[in-house]
């Protein structure tokens, strides 16, 4: 057995490991990754400054009911958002109508109050804990809104310190033979949301002309929009997901929606992300705890997701870094949306161990009670099983969503080699996971389309028909991960909360990938 810790000179984390500001993501001296407290939590510690005044501007985002709503009952809306002192905009086929404005404006307009705070540690945040209510104008073509708040709950799932590097990652989950057979994502688009900035290329270059990679610069395009506000300074996140894609899938091409790291700012460059349609790839490492996700935030986040599949779109999520306790160790085990949607492929973590060649020998489901730190894993509170769980019986699951569907390298200790702030480093979390998994879908989708066949589109039916059909599939497409916990479910045999059906072996499931296109699946 072969273990590479050499590269520990780095540390990098993201802003989850910071004050509890959204939407997180990035780097930092922190070794660890604790979840951001709810939004109760805060409200408890923060000094209550009474009505946010007019100089706080709200950006609350209408989920549009359908998809071809009515034009006249659009406008309509409009008029009484922007008769209430609002900046109000829709640009078709957007699922969102926008309407940015000052505080008091919106309380009025829904019905309830937005409270200012101040955490102790200077934070500064705007919340209302009632409920809206919708005019009827608006309520007539939207059944939700978000941005009532910018508590910012949601993270980037990247923890850590130097791992695998390029050469170590296409060897270890048998990327190989699909590189070796032409296979390098030419032709693909990956999309990425991301919250944290990335104010140049030399960092992405570094690493490419370190590993003997593809310049960067022909193939990533960063898209900003002050609609979006305003991203964190550079944290690590950005530079993360790119490398461990461009690494796997080399002649892909790149697009970074950058966005702040609340719901109203995100779920709009999402939103235009979809409407943009430059990819069939969506590669997210974000994520905030589920029971604290506002019912409006999951439900836009939903309609936009929606728009997604109908599209044909693959959607790979970060399962989180806390283990089975998204939302913190003093409370109840919990899962992290948007993982938790049925319409995403949720990506966990393992630890992994090499063989002395180098290949592929064990992986562990990633869990580390010393630092709290694990593969996010469990079941949603809100979404039914959908039809591809329904042969899953694993105590525990209620009949609800559960998740992670995949897993692969997430362990910081046995993370992956990057390059940030000039320097080599370490990572690892759910937020190398899943660009893992996105580039190697491109590598599927080029495969697929040079033989003439559809794309991946929507990937769960085709992995648990996988999960559910290995021992007939010679060789299986994943490693089944049978030891190891996220702290609160341990790994076993098949399906699990740790690991999902577990890490790839890629080139056996690119081949069960054409097998379940060719027997008529999807």
């Amino acid at each position: 057995m072969k273990f590479r810790p050499a590269l520990l000179a780095l540390v990098v984390c993201v802003s989850s490991c910071q004050a509890p500001a959204g939407r997180s993501g990035g780097a930092g001296p922190t070794p660890t990754s604790r979840p951001t407290p709810t939004l109760a939590q805060a409200i408890a510690r923060a000094a209550d400054l009474g009505p946010a005044g007019a100089s706080t501007t709200v950006s609350l985002d209408f989920g549009l009911r359908t998809t071809r709503p009515d034009k006249a009952r659009v406008e309509s809306a409009l008029t009484t958002l922007n008769a209430a002192g609002l900046h109000a905009s829709w640009r078709p086929p957007s699922s969102l109508i926008i309407a940015d404005g000052p505080a008091p404006a919106a309380a009025v307009l829904l019905g309830v109050r937005i409270e200012a705070y101040r955490l102790p540690d200077g934070t500064a945040f705007y919340a209302s804990l009632g409920q809206p209510r919708l005019p009827a104008t608006v309520a007539a073509v939207s059944a939700d809104v978000s941005g009532l708040d910018n508590y910012r709950r949601a993270r980037a799932y990247a923890v850590r310190p130097g791992g695998l590097a390029p050469g170590d990652v296409l060897t270890y989950y048998n990327l190989k033979p699909l590189r070796d057979a032409g296979l390098d994502g030419t032709g693909q688009t990956i999309l990425l949301p991301e919250i944290d900035d990335l104010p140049n290329l030399s960092d992405l270059e570094k690493f490419a002309s370190e590993f003997g990679l593809p310049p960067f610069a022909p193939l990533v395009t960063v898209k900003r929009d002050p609609n979006w506000g305003n991203p964190q300074k550079p944290q690590g996140e950005a530079a993360l997901d790119l490398e461990i894609a461009h690494a796997v899938a080399p002649g892909a091409k790149l697009v970074v929606y950058l966005a702040a790291d609340d719901f109203g700012h995100s779920d709009r460059a999402f939103d235009q992300m979809v409407t943009d349609h430059l990819g069939s790839i969506i590669s997210e490492s974000l994520g905030s705890c589920e029971p604290d996700t506002p019912s409006g935030a999951r439900n836009v986040y939903a309609s936009i997701q929606d728009r997604a599949v109908a599209q044909g779109m693959s959607h790979f999520v970060a399962s989180g870094d806390s283990g089975a306790f998204t939302c913190g160790f003093d409370q109840d085990p919990a899962a992290s949306f948007p993982s938790t949607l049925p319409t995403v492929t949720a990506v966990g973590g393992t630890s992994v161990f090499e063989s002395e060649q180098g290949v592929y020998f064990k992986e562990y489901a990633w869990g580390s009670p010393l630092d709290q730190s694990g593969s996010g894993g469990g079941s949603s509170l809100y979404y039914a099983r959908p039809d591809y769980q329904k042969n899953l019986v694993v105590a525990g699951g209620h009949g609800l969503r559960q998740v992670p569907d995949v897993a692969a390298d997430g362990d910081p200790s046995t993370g992956f080699h990057i390059v940030f702030n000039g320097r080599d480093g370490q990572v690892g979390g759910t937020s190398a996971s899943t660009p893992l998994w996105a580039a190697t879908t491109a590598l599927i989708n080029q495969d697929l389309k040079k033989k003439g066949m559809r794309e991946v589109g929507v990937a769960n039916p085709a992995l648990y028909w996988m999960g559910e059909n290995s021992s007939r599939l010679d060789p299986r497409p994943f490693h089944d991960v049978t030891a190891g916990n996220n702290l609160g479910f341990a790994a076993a045999p098949g399906w699990d909360f740790a690991t999902g059906w577990g890490s790839m072996d890629a080139a056996a499931l690119d081949a069960a990938w054409v097998r379940y296109i060719k027997g008529g699946g999807g």
